[in-house]
C-alpha cells in the first residue's frame, strides 16, 4: 500500500512537471533543423500575391519537405516595396521578388543590387550582401577596356554570386504577348514583348491596316508626372518610353532579335558619330576625350514659337544640371568630387563636358575612369536630353518639375491625366522618319482582367508588359484578329535572404544553409506548374543566350538528399 502511494505521488509529480514546465527533466526538442550553435531554424518567406505568391507556396512546401520550419506570408505590394529597400524595418527574413536586368551592357545597373550597401548599393541592395572582391569587380566592370575584358570580369562576378548565393535565381518566364492585327501590324517583339521600357521600336514602326490613325496601349502602370526624374518615371513602363519618344537620347537601344550581342551596337539617334582620343592631363596621366557629333536640324517641340534647334549647349546643360550624374559612365571628375565635398556632392563644375561649336560635344574622362572604346556608355541610351532654353530660366531643380514636356522626339504630349491616360500626338516637324500613327494613347488599367477584356473587344490594340494569362492562350490563338507571340522575358525571379547584420535573419548568414536551400527548391517544378512550362531556370542575372553568360556556373539542381547531407556535414542537426 505504501509503495502504491509512492507511485501515485511520483505520477502526479510527472504530470505537474509536464503541465507547468517545472525543471524536473530536460524538455523535448522541437522537430526540425538546428544550427551548429544549437539554434532552431524557423523563418518567414514573404511574397506579394499572384504568381510570386504561388511560387512562395511551392518554395515553402519544398523547404518543409527538407524539414525546415517555414511560414509563407503574403504582403501587399506597397508594403513589400517599403520593406524591400529598408531592411532596418526588419520586415522580411527571406523573400521572393523579380528584376529585369535586360541585355548587357544595358544590364550593368543590376549589379548595384549586390554592391556595398554602405556605398553605391545604399538603398538599392535589398539583401545587404557585401563581398570585397565582388566590389572591386563591380567598379572594374564599368571601366572595362573592351568587351573581352568585360566578359572576363562578368564571368568572375557570376561565379562569386553563384558560390555565395545571397539570392537564388529561380525562374525566367517566357513572355506571352498578344496584339490585335486588324488595325496595326509590324510590331517588333523583342525581349519582354512588343512594348517594354527598352523597346521603342514598336511605337515608331507599326504600320496601319487600312486607315487607322491612333493606336492604344493598355497598361497597369502609369507615369505620375511629366518631369525629368528617372527615379520616379522608371517605375512605369510608359514613363521610361516617355523619355525616349517625347524627349530623346543620344543613341537608340539597339533592336534585339536573337543575338544579345547586338545590344553593344551603336545606333545613332541625336548623336550621329563619335571618336575617342587622349590628351595629357598635366599630372602624368591621360584624359580620355570622347568627341560627339550631333545631328543637325533637330527641332524642339516649341520650334514655332522659340525657333530653337537642338545644339551642343543642350547636351552640356543636360549633363551638368538636368540628369543624374552618379554613374561611373558619366564624364565626372571623381577625384575633385572626393576632394571638394564632404558628402560627395557633385557640382556642375565636376562634370567634364563642353560644347565645341553648335553640334559637337567633348566629354573628358579622367585617368582611372576611361570608358570602353568599342561600345558607347550606357547613359547614351537611357538619359534624355533636355532643352536648355526651357529649363535654364526655371530656378527649381529640373527633376522636381511637372508640366514641362518639350523634347525632340517623334511625339509630343497632347493630354495627360495621372492614373488615367497619356495621349501623345505626332510631331510633324520631327527630324527623322515620321511614325505612321498620328496619335498614341496609353490607358491605365487597375485590373488585369479588364485590360485583356479591352484587348478582346478592340478597345486597345496591344497590352504593355503584363503577360497573357495562360487561361486565355487557346482563346487568342483561335481569334483571327489577335496574334499571339512568345519571346524570352526580361524578368528573373529570385529567392533572396536578408543579410543585414542586425536586422536580418541570423541563420541565413551561413552560406551552407543558403546552398542547401538552393538544392531543396524544385525550380523546374515552379516553371512547369506556375508558368505552365513557359520559361526556364536561370543561374544568374546574365541571360543564358548572352555572350557574357558564364556557362560553367553550379546549377543547384533539385536534390533533397544533397541538401540534407550538406547540412549534416556542416554540423547542423535534425530532430525528428
Amino acid at each position: 500500500m505504501k509503495s502504491r502511494n509512492w507511485l501515485i505521488s511520483l505520477g502526479l509529480a510527472v504530470i505537474l512537471v509536464a503541465a507547468f514546465g517545472l525543471p524536473a527533466c530536460e524538455p523535448t526538442e522541437q522537430s526540425g533543423w538546428y544550427t551548429p550553435e544549437g539554434d532552431y531554424i524557423s523563418f518567414e518567406l514573404t511574397t506579394i500575391g499572384g504568381q510570386p505568391g504561388d511560387m512562395g507556396l511551392m518554395v515553402a512546401s519544398d523547404l518543409q519537405d527538407l524539414g525546415l520550419d517555414v511560414e509563407h506570408r503574403v504582403m501587399d505590394s506597397t508594403t513589400f516595396m517599403e520593406y524591400l529597400y529598408q531592411p532596418n524595418l526588419g520586415g522580411m527574413q527571406v523573400y521572393i521578388f523579380g528584376e529585369n536586368p535586360s541585355a548587357d551592357p544595358w544590364s550593368d545597373w543590376i549589379w548595384t543590387l549586390m554592391s556595398d550597401p554602405e556605398g553605391w548599393g545604399y538603398m538599392w541592395n535589398p539583401t545587404w550582401y557585401y563581398d570585397e572582391r565582388f566590389e572591386e569587380l563591380y567598379y572594374a566592370n564599368y571601366l572595362a577596356a573592351n568587351k573581352t575584358a568585360k566578359q572576363e570580369i562578368l564571368f568572375e562576378m557570376q561565379e562569386i554570386l553563384a558560390e555565395d548565393l545571397p539570392m537564388i535565381y529561380m525562374v525566367r518566364p517566357e513572355f506571352i504577348s498578344a496584339h490585335r492585327s486588324d488595325n496595326w501590324e509590324n510590331w517588333h517583339n523583342q525581349l519582354g514583348g512588343p512594348v517594354t521600357w527598352i523597346n521603342e521600336w514598336s511605337i515608331r514602326e507599326v504600320t496601319p491596316v487600312d486607315d487607322a490613325t491612333r493606336y492604344s496601349i493598355g497598361g497597369m502602370t502609369m507615369m505620375p508626372n511629366m518631369n525629368m526624374d528617372h527615379e520616379t518615371l522608371s517605375y512605369s513602363n510608359i514613363g521610361c518610353l516617355y523619355h525616349m519618344i517625347v524627349y530623346e537620347n543620344l543613341a537608340y537601344y539597339a533592336k534585339i532579335d536573337e543575338d544579345l550581342g547586338d545590344a553593344y551596337n551603336f545606333v545613332p539617334k541625336l548623336a550621329t558619330n563619335y571618336s575617342v582620343s587622349y590628351e595629357a592631363d598635366g599630372e602624368g596621366g591621360q584624359n580620355q576625350i570622347w568627341t560627339i557629333e550631333l545631328r543637325e536640324g533637330v527641332k524642339w517641340h516649341d520650334y514655332e514659337t522659340s525657333g530653337k534647334n537642338l545644339t551642343a549647349d543642350d547636351v552640356v546643360y543636360s549633363l551638368k544640371y538636368a540628369l543624374n550624374k552618379w554613374d561611373l559612365n558619366k564624364p565626372v571628375n571623381w577625384t575633385a568630387v572626393e576632394e571638394d565635398t564632404e558628402w560627395a556632392e557633385i557640382w556642375s563644375e565636376h562634370v567634364l563636358a563642353e560644347a565645341d561649336g553648335d553640334h559637337t560635344v567633348k566629354l573628358a574622362y579622367i585617368d582611372g575612369y576611361h570608358q570602353p572604346e568599342d561600345y558607347v556608355p550606357v547613359w547614351w541610351h537611357w538619359d534624355p536630353i533636355a532643352p536648355k532654353h526651357i529649363f535654364e530660366p526655371d530656378e527649381r531643380d529640373p527633376i522636381e518639375w511637372d508640366g514641362y514636356s518639350i523634347g525632340t522626339g517623334p511625339f509630343k504630349v497632347k493630354e495627360f491625366v495621372p492614373d488615367e491616360y497619356l495621349l501623345l500626338e505626332r510631331f510633324d516637324d520631327y527630324w527623322g522618319d515620321l511614325p505612321a500613327a498620328q496619335e498614341v494613347l496609353h490607358e491605365y488599367y487597375v485590373d488585369i482582367g479588364a485590360m485583356f477584356l479591352a484587348l478582346e473587344n478592340g478597345d486597345i490594340d496591344i497590352h504593355e508588359w503584363i503577360p497573357v494569362p495562360h487561361s486565355k492562350i487557346s482563346t487568342y490563338q483561335a481569334d483571327p484578329n489577335i496574334e499571339l507571340e512568345i519571346v524570352p522575358d526580361l524578368t528573373i525571379y529570385y529567392l533572396a535572404f536578408n543579410l543585414h547584420p542586425t536586422q536580418g535573419y541570423e541563420p541565413v548568414q551561413d552560406k551552407v544553409l543558403r546552398q542547401a536551400i538552393a538544392y531543396a527548391v524544385d525550380k523546374q517544378d515552379i516553371v512547369d506548374l506556375v508558368y505552365g512550362g513557359y520559361g526556364g531556370v536561370p543561374d544568374g542575372w546574365v541571360y543564358r543566350e548572352s555572350p557574357m553568360h558564364n556557362p560553367d556556373l553550379p546549377q543547384y539542381t533539385f536534390n533533397l538528399t544533397t541538401a540534407r547531407d550538406m547540412l549534416l556535414a556542416a554540423g547542423y542537426t535534425y530532430v525528428e
